[in-house]
């Protein structure tokens, strides 16, 4: 089973889970919830959690519970308090001192590296990140329910688990951090901790409607897809659900449960974080790329009668990858090659790359771009192939649960995963909390204010009587790309621009895109895969509608969006 390891512990291992279960039986046997976690959170030392929890979760079934949210919670508080005391903090500089993105780590991370970034041919190294109950995650399928929490049917490793997630979207859970950010004047901190500590509070994703700090936290593993049903879903092996705006993604999440949310800045926030965590670096930019640059359209070099590919020359072609996502479509006498249009995409649409290979026709050496489709085509001299979102679960390739690309780390042409999730797909990440109000400023740019909505019930395409005013504002943002220097500081979840300015390779090394016209508009997460330096986790784009739409957008699920947003102590 990809991702998880089930092979016998050491010998030391298993000695230590003996001692462990006898005192179970010295407490009151199997039944004795108490004595089970507290044998988890002796076993437990920052090498085993996964090993832990195989060990753990058949005892805890066993003695009666079977709420699967309810179990993993009270693994998450075992691993905690396993980890109580334990600070990792990550310090960076203050924009107003340097641009260097590098972080530095101290506290408990002080004696750590950097975890491991894989591609699929990397040979995969033990690293602090894989079992660390900070970092550690475990996927399972999951549907949302009215309290805000998650019906966990199968975890992965379980017989019944489905990658596909046909039955029940995918997602990642992993412990809710406890989270405390602090400046100096010439630094940022971030501080994480299991437990709570002093002026630390919890993510605002993570805080339920009672205002409740949840245990565990949750995000959809994959981009948006849909599944047999036309519901919105997280699996591997989709083809992408884009060509869809904000406002009819939140109708298909529906369609799954009608508590489904879509992805919003909780989650933006948690990744980017997650990424500082194990990687000790603001963004991905430079370092792990993601699909940012894949962006490829060129007409067929020679035509064909009923065949499954498209003929280009060895320089064309040599940018493509087996496995990579494609739409062929006959322009006809049409010169526009936006691939929103349908004369793009007639011949074949979202298909995934079979195979690359030398031919040679008539003499002439070419190389074909195989297509995975059932029928034939017909290409002709007006055929144009072009790049396209990728299908969701690229990066199932990639060795256990490292983070990384599967062709490469800087190539910018496959997704990225970060700490379980994929990201980084081709298509932007959409959704509609939060939503922007945007006005002409009188001295030149537009006017943001933001309004959030944490119920998923009531998510709108506008800013209605349910989106409140989080009060942070932008005054007078340029049209188009600018970079960001340094995001507003918020309890509330939010991935906003406080200082613009930066570039590719310094800050946060990602561009936030102003709009060009008033209204409200939605975030477009993440970018496209012909976005190049703009883009990275840290990327939004400002200047689209919640109606809005292109070849580009692709909703995500949220899962279980019923939040309060910012934590009363």
């Amino acid at each position: 089973m990809e991702g998880i390891d089930l092979s016998f512990p050491s010998y030391a291992q298993h000695e230590r889970m003996a001692a462990a279960l006898e005192a179970i039986a010295l407490n009151g046997g199997q039944n004795s919830a108490e004595a089970l976690d507290a044998a988890c959170r002796q076993l437990l030392d920052g090498t085993n959690t996964t090993r832990v929890f195989w060990s753990w979760y058949p005892r805890a079934l066993a003695a009666g519970e079977t709420d699967k949210y309810k179990l993993l919670s009270r693994f998450a508080t075992a691993a905690a308090q396993a980890w109580n005391g334990k600070t990792y903090t990550l310090r960076s500089y203050d924009p107003s001192v340097s641009g260097i993105t590098k972080m530095t780590p101290m506290d408990d991370l002080a004696d750590k590296a950097a975890a491991q970034l894989c591609t699929e041919n990397t040979e995969a190294v033990e690293d602090w990140a894989d079992e660390d109950p900070m970092t550690w995650y475990i996927r399972a399928n999951a549907l949302s329910l009215e309290d805000g929490t998650m019906n966990i049917t199968y975890f992965e490793g379980e017989d019944g688990f489905d990658i596909t997630g046909e039955d029940a979207p995918v997602y990642t859970f992993a412990l809710a951090l406890w989270i405390k950010e602090w400046n100096d004047g010439a630094y940022d901190y971030i501080s994480f901790r299991t437990t709570r500590g002093s002026g630390y509070y919890p993510d605002a994703g993570d805080v339920d409607p009672k205002n409740k700090k949840r245990l565990i936290t949750w995000h959809a593993t994959f981009p948006g897809g849909l599944d047999s049903k036309g519901a919105l879903t997280s699996g591997a092996g989709i083809k992408a659900y884009n060509f869809a705006s904000a406002t009819a993604g939140i109708q298909k999440a529906r369609q799954k449960t009608i508590y489904e949310g879509l992805w919003n800045d909780c989650d933006t926030r948690w990744i980017l974080r997650m990424w500082q965590l194990r990687h000790f670096d603001l963004e991905n930019s430079n370092i792990a790329e993601g699909c940012t640059n894949y962006n490829y359209q060129y007409m067929a070099a020679l035509p064909e009668e009923n065949v499954k590919r498209v003929l280009l020359s060895a320089s064309q072609a040599a940018g493509f990858i087996v496995g990579s996502t494609v739409s062929v479509g006959d322009m006809g006498a049409q010169s526009n090659k936006d691939r929103w249009n349908a004369w793009m995409r007639n011949l074949a649409d979202l298909v995934k790359v079979s195979s690359i290979e030398k031919v040679t026709v008539n003499g002439t050496e070419y190389t074909a771009i195989n297509l995975d489709i059932s029928g034939t085509i017909t290409t002709t001299a007006t055929t144009c192939i072009s790049t396209m979102p990728w299908h969701s679960g690229a990066t199932e390739a990639l060795p256990g649960h490292k983070d990384g690309c599967t062709f490469s780390l800087t190539a910018g042409k496959t997704p990225l995963r970060v700490a379980g999730v994929e990201v980084l797909d081709g298509s932007y990440t959409i959704g509609l909390d939060p939503l922007y109000d945007t006005t002409a400023n009188e001295a030149g740019g537009f006017d943001y204010t933001v309004y959030q909505c944490r119920d998923s019930q009531k998510l709108s395409g506008s800013i209605t009587a349910d989106y409140e005013d989080t009060g942070i504002v932008y005054s007078g943002m340029p049209s188009g790309w600018n970079y960001v220097k340094a995001f507003i500081k918020s309890k509330l979840g939010m991935l906003f621009p406080k200082l613009i300015g930066g570039s590719s390779t310094t800050y946060f090394k990602s561009a936030f895109y102003g709009t060009s016209s008033a209204g409200v508009r939605c975030p477009w997460r993440f970018a496209n895969l012909g976005n190049g330096g703009y883009a990275g986790l840290a990327v939004g784009d400002g200047s689209d509608a919640p109606g809005s739409s292109s070849w580009g957008s692709r909703p995500r699920l949220c899962g279980a969006g019923k939040k309060r947003g910012e934590w009363s102590a």
